[in-house]
């Protein structure tokens, strides 16, 4: 198959998150099983750019920033979706696509949905990974009465209705658009790329001799690392030499306030900046605990995943999407939201018992390699591609 994959988050140059991760293994997954795929990234200096990484094209589109000044992340979203139309229906044109793969982030395949006919007809997927409508909702963000909530839910929802199929990382992110959009939840299959467990394997690099705790990602206060930091000053004492490792970046406002929350434990935080992620593996494997009390995740997220790959036993927040995998007692320990107390305990828990952190930790790889592993979850979306690609296609927009 011919396919095309569009995401803004693409490594090395615009990779962030998730969908970046995500779109880099579903780019090189698809090659090595013979498929031909064209990634659509944007463009992280406002110039157009084509290279090719190990069999995988990638086109670098920029946004309309260079020819007019974009204020609003509405205005940008939707002239963004343009821009990534035209270039969709460029590659198209050059040779026809099998089928094209959008995430529902930024609502990128708005413009191409909507231009849709029979002529330029492209069989088109949505990746759900975590909706705006549900940050909306559970963390506040954007605000719902605001105008980028209207418009970017709008696109989204769209997006959603004329693609010819969805599916997503998580139960999660399906339930709450099929709640909030109509969907229908049968209709959205439940995969993902896993993660490479080539990459991610424990080290054999001996363990800190000092209690760590690790925690990688955003350092913002959604992502817990201001609770995490609360929590470690309440244990350090009961665990002399204790170190919390909190990899990534933050802003100068954020970082200040972590350090002034662990004034009271000299020599508890380590604070390393960005990491790059084939280093991430080393980092896991020297901690003793992975632990990220995240607000609220869509799911399944991925750096738990990773960490568990390399047998350390995680640390998650209950009642979002990273509670579909883990198993309290079996691979981790999940915590109430916000709760400062029951996050110390469960450290508390896992440091003060070898057996049982040993314990998770080896259950925690085997969960990756059994329900995570990417090699396999390729193959399943390789499988639904080529499904969406051969069966029955939406009806086209008809011309006014």
């Amino acid at each position: 198959m011919r396919i095309g994959l569009v995401a803004q988050e693409y490594p090395p140059e615009t990779a962030k998150g998730g969908i970046g991760s995500q779109t880099y293994l579903k780019a090189h997954g698809l090659v090595a099983l013979g498929h031909k795929v064209h990634v659509i990234s944007r463009s992280p200096d406002g110039s157009i750019s084509s290279r090719l990484d190990k069999g995988v094209s990638i086109t670098r589109v920029p946004g309309v920033e260079s020819r007019m000044a974009v204020y609003t992340e509405a205005a940008d979203w939707l002239t963004y979706s343009g821009e990534v139309a035209a270039a969709i229906a460029a590659l198209h044109a050059e040779s026809p696509l099998d089928v094209v793969d959008f995430p529902e982030w930024g609502a990128e395949g708005y413009v191409h949905l909507l231009n849709r006919t029979e002529w330029n007809y492209v069989p088109t997927v949505i990746h759900l990974h975590g909706p705006l409508v549900m940050f909306g909702h559970k963390l506040g963000w954007p605000e719902m009465d605001s105008e980028f909530y209207r418009v970017g839910t709008a696109m989204e929802g769209t997006c959603l209705r004329l693609a010819d199929a969805v599916f997503s990382s998580s139960q999660c992110s399906a339930d709450w658009c099929a709640r909030e959009y109509g969907v229908k939840r049968e209709a959205i299959p439940v995969l993902h790329t896993g993660v490479d467990t080539e990459l991610f394997w424990p080290r054999a690099t001996p363990k800190a001799k000092c209690p760590t705790i690790v925690f990688a990602g955003k350092l913002v206060r959604n992502k817990g690392v201001h609770l995490l930091v609360e929590a470690g000053v309440r244990i350090a004492e009961h665990f002399p030499g204790l170190q919390l490792r909190l990899i990534g970046r933050g802003e100068e406002k954020i970082v200040s306030e972590l350090r002034s929350l662990a004034q009271a434990s000299p020599g508890l935080l380590d604070l390393p900046g960005f990491v790059e992620r084939t280093q991430l593996p080393e980092h896991f494997s020297q901690a003793h605990v992975f632990a990220a009390p995240s607000e609220y995740e869509g799911g399944p997220g991925f750096v738990y995943l990773e960490a568990m790959a390399c047998g350390l036993p995680v640390i998650a927040c209950a009642g979002s999407g990273v509670a579909e995998i883990v198993r309290p007692g079996e691979n981790g320990l999940l915590v109430p939201a916000r709760d400062v107390g029951a996050l110390a305990a469960a450290l508390c828990s896992l440091l003060e018992n070898p057996a049982q952190r040993q314990a998770m930790g080896e259950g925690a790889r085997r969960f990756v390699l059994a329900e995570a592993d990417s090699r396999a979850c390729i193959r399943k979306l390789e499988a639904f591609y080529t499904a969406v690609a051969h069966g029955n296609r939406k009806e086209p927009a008809k011309n006014e």
